[in-house]
């Protein structure tokens, strides 16, 4: 599970940088350090980071429905050591009886006379 969160994150920050690189009407980034010099034209280095960049952007989203979807915790635990089966043995109910101490029926208060009433 480590392993995918740091490919996760190597590519999150790679993605970054790759997307920051590319140079839609100038130079972006890629300008310094001469980085254009590498490739034998800039339509080959464009072409080169695109594919790269896509790479990675399909790296990058498949680990994060992973990572989200909690699918590998699943793969992971069921991987690991199985637990026992547990036999599950039914209990026989509980009854409480009434007691035959106790009255069948609740005893009645008596009547009290309201407060304001004459007597």
């Amino acid at each position: 599970m480590l392993f995918f969160k740091a490919v996760w994150m190597v590519s999150a920050v790679s993605l970054i940088l790759l997307i920051l690189l590319h140079s839609p009407k100038g130079d972006g980034l890629g300008g310094f350090g001469g980085q254009g010099q590498m490739f034998a034209s800039t339509r080959s280095a464009e072409t080169a980071l695109n594919r790269f960049t896509w790479a990675l952007v399909f790296l990058f989203l498949s680990s994060t429905v992973l990572l989200s979807g909690g699918w590998l915790d699943k793969i992971f635990s069921a991987t690991s050591a199985p637990t026992p089966a547990v036999e599950v043995v039914p209990s026989a109910p509980t009854v409480n009886p009434v007691p035959e101490s106790l009255p069948a029926e609740p005893a009645t208060a008596p009547e009290v006379p309201p407060a304001n009433s004459p007597q």
